[in-house]
């Protein structure tokens, strides 16, 4: 139907002038009809809908309306009669029009979920005891067939791991019949989602689309309703759960339906996803408005557990006391040794369970979702799939050890080189940024004949003995047995807290330490010191330490472990922030990706002195699959310009956390390059006084709200920021307003 011809049924049939604009739909035309300062919904019904279904919908809409709540209300035809039949086929009705947008084109402000449960509720209320004839019928969306639903159109869905999550719902539903079976039944809205929601600055003003109306299983309204509130949420099951919680204030929950809302929840989005797949053809937008979501959230629930989910709803509708469901922390603090450490195990929720990462989310076990804003490893982003799928093509060929010739070794090893200083020229692959510092150590000493090495104060350089003996960091920490007498430990010139003495009288104090202990086979040093909070030193400073060291017959170490492969934005590593040409890098943590893999590149004559005469063999170190991860991760690096992506977001990040100190005096510095930042908090910015509770404080309630920080600085008051580098500009406002609502809360 035209827009003039539904303007000419307004008038002939309604009594309405106005303007027609056409509206979307799924099996009705709608068009909105303005006249003067009024505006009006006709509704076009195919003539597949019967005049007794849309009499049905009519009562429906005039018995909540007479119960004082503002829902869509029919508009008599002029000729008295129920239902206008078109001669052109199909029929016609008005009703009146809910001003406002929906809730999905309001930003979907959370806060309205217990509104929407409770507007559920009302509407299972109202509705109670409404019986019509018209309204038992079979439907796609009605969830009562859901079981049906799936086994049909479930062929629909092509990719085998989507159709094998659908089977894995129906499945469920199968298992849950004689409970299902059990569920009051009365007649619902049914269709209480996103679009249909009508919010106003804020709150919630209508209901619209009667549709869908049918008589069902009344549970799956506030099952239908937080459904389609959890959508495209970072929290979706805490959501579903005020939805619940609302619904509960007014409508009648049984402990049975309170136990299987979380199931009709999974069954309804995998109904949406199955109806949208065999209709991907028809062309109508409205069939798959939802799906890219729907899909999403699928996905997430898949990682829950569902009997603890079920149970957390349950416990919102107030049929079950809340209990925790999980005791891993006490599995894990009685086999796993308590020299581990957990994140936030000392917010008030506690530790996270995380079951899944994708990108630069995390995900726990309730399908919350986390921006991860300190996961370093993750360089090209959780889960990047062309770094799984090398890994997994390799793994199905070959993985064996460097005994034997692989090109894919050598062509990865040719490829570190080409990102290195000319005078790199060697590579040896090992499995973790500690192994890759201790391989250097003892090149170090092969290469000079010496013992004894020199280190930055409050670095970290690795988990083995002689790494623990190499950092400050852990050395002067609890549990630390002090320095060793054979390690020279340099200060930190700390340009925020010491200032600088200058390049010429830090390197005096440089040269006095060095000349006053054993002579060193070298240095091991970060360019940006990570654990030391984030410090970026002068760049002078540096280039007096290395050549004071070189000046002693000492060999120099960039660990670039942290800071390598473009994470600091301007350069592809930091050492070259300082312009400095080390004689051996060290390379861990996002050379894989996750993946268990490491690197020493070194010169020439280094690797000549290291080889001795003593083999180095490494079981793992170097096998195809590493090294096929390896050149996964620097091809994404390139082909996604993720150097560049940390060089503009990490700047703007920088500029935004910097305009916090204007309105956060307990911001004392703000410092880094590219996406390897820190803020220092204060109590007091004139004495930089540190205030490590405020950080923990600031940290947990990020937390909370969906965002992961973590702590570092020898007074643990640094709040450290190094996220996968596919971090966004979105990515980083949420960051700053998080910290901005952090330090305002606190």
């Amino acid at each position: 139907m035209t827009t003039a011809r539904a303007a000419a049924v307004a008038a002939a049939h309604f009594d309405i002038i106005g303007e027609a604009t056409e509206l979307p739909g799924e099996v009705d035309t709608n068009f909105r009809i303005r006249s003067g300062d009024e505006s009006y919904v006709l509704k076009i019904s195919p003539d597949s809908t019967t005049a007794s279904l849309l009499a049905a919908r009519q009562f429906a809409m005039i018995r909540l309306a007479a119960a004082g709540v503002p829902y869509q209300f029919p508009h008599p035809p002029v000729g008295g009669e129920a239902i206008v039949a078109l001669p052109e086929g199909g029929s016609a009705t008005m009703v009146t029009w809910v001003p406002g947008v929906p809730f999905a084109d309001a930003g979907r402000p959370i806060e309205l979920a217990g509104g929407i449960g409770l507007l559920a509720g009302t509407v299972v209320r109202v509705l109670e005891g409404f019986h019509h004839p018209a309204l038992h019928r079979e439907s796609h969306w009605n969830l009562a067939t859901a079981p049906t639903v799936l086994r049909e159109l479930g062929p629909h869905v092509v990719n085998p791991a989507d159709r094998a999550l659908i089977d894995d719902i129906l499945d469920r539903l199968i298992v849950q019949i004689p409970k299902l079976q059990q569920l009051p039944k009365q007649v619902i809205h049914g269709d209480i989602n996103d679009l249909n929601i009508m919010v106003v600055d804020g709150e919630i003003v209508g209901l619209i689309d009667f549709g869908d109306l049918t008589y069902s299983w009344r549970i799956a309204e506030v099952a239908i309703a937080a459904t389609y509130t959890m959508l495209d949420q970072d929290d979706p099951l805490d959501i579903a759960a005020e939805v619940v919680a609302g619904y509960a204030q007014i409508g009648a929950v049984s402990a049975v339906e309170a136990e299987l809302i979380y199931d009709l929840i999974r069954a309804r989005l995998a109904v949406s996803a199955c109806v949208a797949a065999s209709r991907a053809d028809q062309g109508n937008p409205h069939h798959v408005v939802s799906e890219q979501a729907v899909w999403e959230l699928l996905e997430r629930l898949d990682y829950v557990d569902s009997i603890a989910a079920g149970a957390e709803l349950a416990a919102a509708a107030g049929k079950l006391r809340p209990e925790t469901v999980h005791m891993i922390g006490d599995r894990r603090d009685a086999i796993l040794g308590g020299a581990l450490s957990l994140a936030y195990r000392e917010s008030e929720s506690g530790p996270l369970h995380i079951v899944r990462g994708e990108g630069v989310y995390l995900y726990d076990e309730w399908g919350r979702r986390y921006l991860d804003c300190v996961n370093n490893v993750a360089h090209v982003g959780h889960g990047h799939l062309d770094v799984v799928d090398a890994a997994t093509e390799q793994m199905v060929l070959l993985n064996t050890n460097t005994r034997y010739l692989h090109d894919t070794v050598i062509s990865y090893a040719e490829r570190l080189l080409a990102k290195l200083p000319d005078n790199l020229e060697v590579v040896y692959l090992v499995n973790s940024g500690s192994e890759a510092n201790e391989l250097a150590l003892r090149m170090a000493r092969a290469a000079t004949g010496r013992r004894a090495m020199a280190v930055l104060d409050h670095g970290y350089h690795g988990n083995t003995s002689a790494m623990i003996d190499l950092s400050p960091y852990k050395f002067n920490g609890p549990g630390g047995g002090g320095r060793p007498d054979w390690v020279t430990v340099l200060p930190l010139a700390d340009p925020y807290r010491a200032g600088s003495a200058g390049a010429a009288a830090y390197g005096e104090m440089v040269k006095h330490l060095l000349d006053d202990g054993e002579p060193v086979a070298g240095l091991l040093a970060e360019s940006i010191v990570g654990c030391g909070g984030q410090v970026v030193p002068e760049s002078g400073d540096m280039q007096m330490v290395y050549a004071a060291v070189r000046e002693r017959g000492g060999v120099c170490i960039a660990d670039e472990v942290q800071t390598g492969f473009g994470r600091v934005g301007s350069h592809f590593w930091s050492f070259q922030l300082h312009e400095l040409e080390p004689d051996i890098v060290t390379l861990g943590k996002p050379i894989g990706n996750g993946h268990p893999l490491g690197a020493v590149a070194v010169t020439r004559a280094i690797a000549e002195a290291f080889a001795n005469g003593m083999e180095y063999f490494n079981t793992f170190g170097g096998n195809p699959v590493s090294a096929a991860v390896g050149l996964a991760v620097l091809d994404a690096i390139e082909e996604e310009e993720l150097q560049e992506n940390a060089d503009k977001v990490g700047g703007f990040l920088l500029a935004e956390l910097r305009g916090l100190m204007t309105q956060h005096p307990a911001i004392g510095d703000v410092r880094g390059h590219g996406l390897f930042l820190g803020i220092e908090l204060v109590a007091d910015r004139a004495s930089k006084t540190p205030d490590a509770a405020l950080t923990t404080a600031v940290v947990n309630h990020a937390k909370e709200h969906g965002v992961l920080l973590s702590i570092d600085g020898p007074h643990h008051n640094v709040i450290k920021i190094k996220p996968p580098m596919i971090f966004s500009m979105d990515n980083a406002d949420k960051l700053v307003a998080a910290v901005d609502a952090a330090l305002t809360e606190a």
